[in-house]
């Protein structure tokens, strides 16, 4: 396979219409039928650390997968955002803010390739379309919106993480077996500018398409897209679990529908609001959304441990909110204050700081009651009173007194650059495992390995600049506003027309649908084709 991988690249590259992408020299890491992803979005090495501590048994399943550190900075600077980070681990390319699978316009930071300016916001294969074209079953599971940047870096591309509906529509034809997470409104023909009726799309590509838990636990379908919520989850501590899958569970269904393949599977998983609490500075959200994915872990170890042939690779894209075990009210005293203190109110909380702080009333009257109800403390001081109450954000305030309280300290409510966990494991006989130090993009380029996929050749087969190739044909090349953020590319030549809408995978010559290998994607700057759209063209 590795052979076939290496002859692949050099037949494409003759033929290549797009710069060529060098990868440095790494090593050979062997292969796997089973490549599982799991991102802890904005987890922290203390934040695993406080979770950790809120459990009876003071230990996470990931706990033992632990190999090493990785290093987040972007191409251009060292604090990373999800779609930049993202993009490095799917496509082992840094990159920048706000792209999400495309190559950056700038570099100079450690770990990014040689900045080539010509290449500057190209679409960039990643390993789930690669995955894809190896015969495996792919899928994305996510608690935010599955076109938010995490889920988006390995199954869409664009310079805007926030153009939803772009990145939405491209998952939707990039056939993948199964999507599971929230993020239908941006789906919808009521809420879409092009008004195109996606969801109806899904279930006319042969999906099964589910919105409620039990739905997605009944379903048999070998393919499956499950929307959970319009915009995303509830935090796991305030999810109503009749409408509301956990992350173990969409995991547990994602991978009883794509081992069906003989062939393997490639899966992303994500516990998106990991992030969401850490910005939120809301340590109970914060500790049960890691808990939940730790559950996930579990999931992915077992059937891991019961299917030889399997890889798991952990890593957060990023640190988020600086929270650190240890606050300045215990800088004299800190190695006497007993594990209670610190966990006392968290781990009993009912409900997150920040569903608390929907129910504080207009004139924050019930402050008191709240903080009293749902985290036991019955003894607010009138400084914390007046600290929740003239915060703008209520959320973060009640989640800044119930840490101090539990000598837990945060530094923003933005990211941090740290450097994060590594955990791998592997039942795979040919895969070993990723250790030591290492930049994301080298994630996207182990997992490649793993895959038997060359993301260098396969971006040279995926995304190609249109104007260059059919004019190479003499053919005319237009680019249309069809409406409000949809668009499409017109190629004439002689008695020939083909339209090649814009994030989709067909193409119309005269009337009639054409499958294509890849997506048509629109990067604000050039269209992009797969290679075998040029044959359209005689």
């Amino acid at each position: 396979m590795k052979r076939l991988k290496k002859i692949m690249a050099t037949a494409l590259a003759v033929a290549t219409l797009v710069p060529s992408f060098v990868f440095a020299e790494g090593k050979d890491y062997g292969s796997a039928k089973n490549v599982i992803v799991m991102i802890p979005d904005g987890m922290s090495v203390e934040a695993l650390t406080t979770a950790r501590w809120m459990t009876a048994e003071k230990k996470f399943v990931m706990d033992d997968m632990a190999t090493g550190l990785v290093r987040t900075n972007n191409a251009n600077t060292p604090i990373a955002d999800s779609a930049p980070a993202g993009t490095a681990m799917a496509t082992g390319v840094k990159s920048e803010s706000p792209f999400v699978g495309v190559y950056p316009t700038k570099g100079g930071m450690p770990g990014a390739e040689d900045f080539d300016e010509k290449k500057a916001k190209m679409p960039l294969a990643n390993v789930l379309e690669g995955a894809e074209r190896t015969g495996r079953s792919t899928g994305i599971v996510s608690t935010s919106n599955i076109q938010h940047a995490t889920p988006a870096d390995f199954s869409a591309h664009n310079p805007d993480r926030n153009n939803y509906q772009d990145l939405g529509e491209q998952q939707v034809y990039q056939n993948m077996e199964v999507v599971l997470g929230a993020g239908s409104k941006h789906l919808s023909k009521e809420v879409r500018d092009d008004k195109e009726d996606l969801i109806g799309e899904i279930k006319n590509l042969g999906y099964d398409y589910v919105t409620t838990p039990d739905a997605m636990k009944a379903s048999k379908a070998d393919k499956i897209w499950g929307l959970f919520a319009e915009e995303s989850f509830a935090y796991h501590i305030d999810r109503d679990a009749s409408k509301e899958p956990s992350l173990a569970e969409m995991t547990q269904k994602a991978i009883d529908v794509l081992s069906k393949n003989d062939k393997g599977f490639f899966l992303m998983v994500e516990g998106s609001e990991v992030d969401w609490a850490a910005h939120s500075n809301d340590p109970v959200a914060l500790v049960n959304d890691i808990k939940a994915f730790d559950d996930a872990v579990k999931v992915a170890k077992d059937f891991a441990d019961s299917n030889e042939d399997t890889v798991i690779v952990i890593a957060s894209d990023h640190g988020t909110g600086g929270i650190t075990f240890g606050h300045r009210n215990i800088t004299k005293g800190y190695d006497k204050a007993k594990l209670e203190t610190f966990t006392h109110i968290i781990a009993d909380a009912k409900i997150s700081t920040t569903k608390a702080a929907e129910l504080v009333n207009e004139d924050k009257s019930n402050i008191a009651q709240v903080m009293n109800e749902n985290f036991k403390i019955a003894d607010l001081t009138e400084e914390e009173m007046n600290f929740i109450k003239n915060e703008k954000d209520t959320a973060s305030a009640i989640g800044r007194v119930v840490s101090t309280r539990s000598n837990i300290a945060w530094t923003t409510g933005g990211h941090v650059g740290g450097d994060v966990g590594l955990y791998c494991y592997a039942t795979a006989k040919d895969g070993k495992r990723l250790s030591g130090t290492v930049y994301n993009n080298q994630i996207g380029k182990y997992v490649a390995d793993l895959l038997d996929v060359d993301l260098n050749a396969l971006t040279e087969e995926l995304y190609n600049p249109i104007r260059l190739g059919f004019e190479a044909k003499e053919a005319k090349v237009e680019f249309k506003v069809v409406g409000k953020n949809n668009y499409e590319a017109v190629v004439t030549k002689g008695e020939d027309k083909v339209v090649f809408p814009i994030a989709k995978n067909y193409a119309i010559k005269n009337g009639e649908k054409v499958e294509l290998k890849g997506l048509t994607v629109y990067t604000g700057k050039s269209v992009y084709v797969s290679k075998d759209a040029f044959e359209l063209v005689k």
